[in-house]
């Protein structure tokens, strides 16, 4: 059950809390570092918190979540409807009392016109995206920390077609994929200690699920999650990496001794990578859409094809095993037109 928090309780980090473009606010014993969606990551040198107000606020969201915050349990989480925070106790920290509150508004904050008019994407990306949703794609989302991919993730789901059930997996609900999306049949369901990714993905796969979602995979889950691609379930997660390139690789070591026994599985059932960066450029945080690949084994070989680079197309054709993917969905090749229009844009050049 997510806990009501009154405005108070917050004191000097209300306003941080209360402004739509700040994501997340920490508290590392000395300073208060803030992350913004314009300007990036950046310190605020006006604001030190007092030991009395950090280790009330910590007793406050302790008593409100029933729990104990002490030496033996160091560790206090806690959600709200739109906010997930962690507390670190100094019994095991050098540096004081640590908080750490993530916002997790139940908004998409991408849409197509602000996609193309901030240069995240352009059209043809755009309705390659949407084509790769409404053909079942199994998608990786992949980029640095702070680069957006749960957003992404988001903007996703919004070509997900109304009645093909969608069940979120996660172990805090950062998604929202009921509010972002209310016309969806969808489940969401958080992991629990005693509930974990392998139980809810069972679970999730015998209440008829079309698609998978999931904010984050960090570890072996990641091998239900191709298990669950293997059944005809379309997944779409973000794991963390600096290139698409990298995904078969990451997915084989987060799976652990299993991983490479499963290496072909990772081409046949994932079908597209997509890598969003994020950089601090002088008019603020600039994101963007720098890489997609699909997946492909065939003939018994594995095939990573890189479509999208560095804010381009490379003239890499989609593979057979995907166009019929598509057909299914009742989607046309959407490269065949962006490439003829790019051929026949360069010849009039």
């Amino acid at each position: 059950m997510n806990l009501t928090i009154d405005k108070e309780y917050f004191g000097e980090l209300l306003p941080f809390v209360e402004d739509n473009k700040i994501t997340d606010i920490t508290w590392n014993g000395r300073a208060l570092w803030i992350d913004h969606l314009e300007n990036g990551r950046y310190m605020i040198p006006d604001i030190k918190l007092s030991d009395t107000f950090v280790n009330t606020f910590a007793t406050r969201i302790a008593n409100l979540a029933n729990k104990n915050f002490n030496m033996s349990e160091p560790l206090l989480e806690a959600e709200t409807d739109d906010l997930r925070i962690s507390v670190i106790d100094d019994s095991v920290t050098n540096t004081n009392k640590s908080i750490a509150i993530r916002k997790t508004p139940a908004i998409r904050r991408l849409n197509d016109k602000k996609m193309i008019a901030d240069g995240y994407a352009d059209e043809a990306v755009i309705k390659l995206l949407r084509a790769f949703v409404k053909g079942h794609c199994s998608i990786i989302v992949t980029g640095d920390v702070g680069s957006g991919k749960t957003e992404l993730v988001k903007y996703l789901t919004k070509y997900i077609r109304p009645y093909e059930r969608a069940i979120s997996i996660e172990d805090n609900y950062e998604l929202r994929l009921s509010a972002i999306n209310p016309e969806l049949d969808c489940v969401e369901i958080k992991v629990t200690s005693s509930f974990g990714y392998t139980q809810a993905i069972k679970s999730a796969l015998r209440q008829l699920c079309k698609w998978l979602l999931m904010s984050e995979a960090r570890s072996r889950e990641v091998a239900q999650l191709l298990e669950a691609a293997s059944t005809g379930c379309s997944i779409i997660t973000t794991i963390h990496s600096d290139d698409v390139r990298k995904l078969p690789d990451r997915v084989v070591n987060m799976m652990g001794p299993e991983g490479e026994e499963k290496k072909n599985d990772v081409y046949n059932f994932f079908d597209v990578g997509i890598k969003v960066d994020v950089q601090k450029s002088s008019k603020g945080i600039e994101r963007a859409i720098s890489q997609i690949c699909v997946f492909d084994r065939e003939n018994e070989k594995n095939y990573m094809r890189m479509i999208y680079e560095d804010g381009k197309f490379t003239g890499e054709r989609l593979p057979k095993n995907l166009l019929r993917k598509l057909k299914g969905g009742k989607v046309k090749d959407p490269l065949r037109d962006i490439l003829k229009t790019a051929d026949k844009a360069e010849q009039e050049v």
